[in-house]
């Protein structure tokens, strides 16, 4: 008699997993929170928040090829970081506080260790950015992925008052200034290329960096776990001093700029102004790429690209304190051209 299992399907195994996920989950509570994880969906009470006049900011993604170099590294900590980034950095863009999120895991077969861990740190980047772990989903999908390959995807519901909404494209204006936020390397974009890079150079990711770093390993470089941005950029959310906000991921600077302007302005940024990135310029020597298609790419250092008022510079800088991670990068520009962002 055929079972589940001889399909190489453990729903057993599966299922004594969520009392550890539950462990997880609940150092991630936060106001609206109505039960632990294990019903059918996850309940949230979107008025014990304490919002007057709510919109719901969603979005959702996954860690891409990122994962494969974390499986040949056993950098797996790092993923649910990366996992939980990619979500709620796009969400903060909006003005919102992240209320909950769900993630995917899916895989041949679920290999307890692997997965507890990828679980653990999403959680953690849940914990970091005051978001609720409130759910997600296993698959065992033998014949759809081969042996240690897994995939995993993110989604995340934010809220913010109607009237703090970003980006404010009415009231952008030529002059405004661009702020750059450091990023803390590739964050989870352009790994399909960078992954051929690195076996085309026969590139050791076990031996240390050839340029100048913190990292132990290049590994450990290339691995590094996309940076949440919820936290940091809070603050200045709630003075109101941001116009907008860019989440830079697919498309690099000048194809996620444009995002968050209207037709009739454009982004002038110095590429003097943005500071020097030893991981990016090795990269780009040793992909042997042009400087634009670099930017085209990745965020060569600049995870988020901000627009405040020009009025508003001296008094953001005083708020941010002598923090190296943010830049004065370049201004709004008139012009006829949408979507335009030029780095010069």
């Amino acid at each position: 008699m055929a079972t589940y299992k001889d399909a190489g399907v453990n729903i057993e195994a599966t299922d004594a997993m969520v009392e550890d996920i539950v462990t997880y989950s609940n150092k991630t509570s936060r106001p609206g929170q109505i039960s632990n994880i294990g019903g059918f969906a996850g309940i949230f009470d979107l008025k014990k928040c304490g919002y007057s006049d709510p919109l719901l900011v969603t979005s959702t993604d996954g860690v891409g090829t990122k994962i494969l170099l974390g499986i040949e590294t056993g950098l797996l900590d790092g993923l649910g970081f990366d996992l939980v980034g990619m979500c709620l950095n796009d969400t903060v863009c909006h003005g919102a506080d992240p209320l909950f999120f769900l993630d995917y895991y899916a895989s041949s077969k679920i290999d307890k260790s692997s997965f507890l861990e990828i679980v653990r740190s999403i959680a953690l980047a849940c914990k970091e950015s005051g978001c609720l772990l409130i759910g997600g989903e296993t698959a065992e999908m033998p014949g759809v992925y081969r042996s240690n390959d897994f995939d995993l995807a993110g989604f995340c519901v934010g809220a913010v008052e109607r009237q703090g909404l970003l980006p404010q494209k009415d009231n952008m204006n030529e002059g405004d200034v661009l702020i750059g936020v450091t990023s803390s390397g590739f964050h989870s974009n352009g790994y399909s290329l960078v992954r051929k890079v690195l076996k085309d150079k026969s590139c050791d990711l076990n031996g240390k960096t050839p340029f100048d770093s913190n990292w132990k390993t290049l590994g450990e470089a290339v691995m590094e776990p996309t940076k949440l941005y919820h936290s940091i950029l809070k603050p200045f959310v709630e003075k109101n001093i941001i116009k907008g906000m860019a989440h830079i991921t697919g498309g690099g600077i000048i194809g996620n700029v444009p995002r968050m302007l209207p037709d009739n302005l454009g982004a002038d940024i110095n590429k003097s102004f943005l500071p020097k990135n030893n991981l990016f310029d090795w990269f780009q020597d040793l992909a042997s790429m042009k400087k634009q298609d670099m930017f085209n790419t990745f965020n060569c250092g600049m995870g988020m690209i901000l627009i405040i008022d020009n009025k508003e510079k001296k008094n953001f800088f005083e708020l941010v304190n002598g923090d190296k991670d943010f830049f004065e990068i370049g201004s709004l520009t008139s012009s006829s051209q949408s979507n335009y962002c030029s780095i010069s």
